[in-house]
């Protein structure tokens, strides 16, 4: 599906909806005979006005909380990514608040009208709607730090990626500087389908596709590189990061860890290996999960590192690929598993 807040636009502050309403409402004019009394007249075009601009504020009103979805009822994800990235208690409250003023304009409306019905004289229709006018600004302007607020997380919310709920998702990890972005780009659709970059959190979440024909239809495998999400220890996250695992976690089906067996990387492979169990244990729904190991740099690695690491692994030779992220080496074949698992399972 896409991002639920795709369409939370510009939120515009009190002042400004002030001046959009009223001034609808002084160009609106009321259907009256010329041949009517002056009274008539003002009292008909003064509650035009009134009528007028109170309707224009309740439907812009109405627009910016409506492009809000409603948090509780969003998936998982979002809802856990709305969460790490706002206040979501706050924005509930703040939409409440401003729900809240919509009854009272609505009531400023019949209490003026009433007013405007007893009136004697022309001028006295001008001097209301002006006192109209004045008790509708005090209003909507107490809102003004609640519509500066929802303007100001908008954009955040904004960012969060697109994801399909009804396409697999293949999450990749490892240490920085494993392959891990290059990996997701050389297996992702080429030409087709745009390899895009969100931020998320404070990192950014790289998204991939595989398109993948099967006999009778074709199905797409998102493929999401988590930089500064799933590339250090558990106990190296703040809470902030260990929700983002918890979001991901919600959406992944199975794992690509990827291992660089060389110095190139600047991590031991002690501590690559320590968070592969971690991200086993952890990462995965009711710590299962299929996971395809991945020793990226075979052009660099030499054959004791990688026996090192195989050993440490307890891995035989069909138990991981081989690859080389720059040049595509071997990557071939972990399309083909992916392909073949997705051509079953689905």
């Amino acid at each position: 599906m896409k991002n639920p807040f795709n369409e939370f636009y510009h939120v515009f502050n009190s002042q400004e909806l002030l001046d959009i309403a009223f001034k609808r409402g002084m160009k609106s004019s009321a259907q009256v005979s010329k041949n009517a009394p002056i009274l008539v007249k003002a009292k008909k075009k003064e509650s035009k006005r009134i009528k007028v601009s109170i309707e224009e504020l309740i439907s812009r009103i109405l627009k910016i909380i409506k492009m809000v979805p409603i948090i509780d009822e969003l998936p998982d994800f979002y809802r856990e990514l709305a969460s790490i990235l706002v206040d979501t208690d706050k924005l509930k409250l703040t939409l409440g608040r401003l729900n809240g003023i919509l009854p009272i304009l609505s009531q400023f409306e019949r209490i003026y009208f009433s007013k405007l019905g007893k009136i004697e004289a022309p001028k006295d229709a001008d001097r209301l709607r002006r006192a109209a006018f004045g008790r509708i600004s005090s209003i909507v302007n107490k809102q003004n730090k609640n519509l500066k607020y929802l303007n100001s997380i908008r954009g955040k919310l904004r960012e969060i990626p697109s994801i399909d709920y009804t396409m697999p998702c293949v999450v990749v990890a490892g240490y920085p500087n494993v392959g891990k972005s290059s990996i997701v780009k050389l297996v992702s659709t080429n030409k087709k389908i745009r390899v895009e970059v969100y931020p998320f959190t404070t990192k950014k979440l790289i998204m991939g596709h595989l398109e993948i024909n099967r006999r009778f239809d074709k199905i797409v495998v998102q493929i999401l590189d988590t930089p500064g999400i799933l590339d250090r220890p558990m106990s190296k996250r703040n809470s902030i990061e260990l929700q983002a695992v918890l979001a991901l976690r919600i959406i992944s089906d199975l794992i690509v860890f990827i291992f660089d067996p060389t110095p190139a990387c600047g991590y031991a492979i002690d501590s690559q290996i320590e968070l592969y169990k971690e991200i086993k244990k952890n990462f995965s729904k009711e710590g299962e999960i299929e996971i395809i190991i991945i020793f990226n740099k075979m052009d660099l690695a030499k054959e004791d590192e990688i026996d090192y690491l195989k050993k440490k692994l307890a891995l035989n030779n069909n138990d991981f690929y081989l690859t080389n992220a720059l040049t595509g080496k071997n990557l071939d074949k972990l399309i083909s598993q992916v392909k073949s698992r997705y051509n079953t399972t689905l």
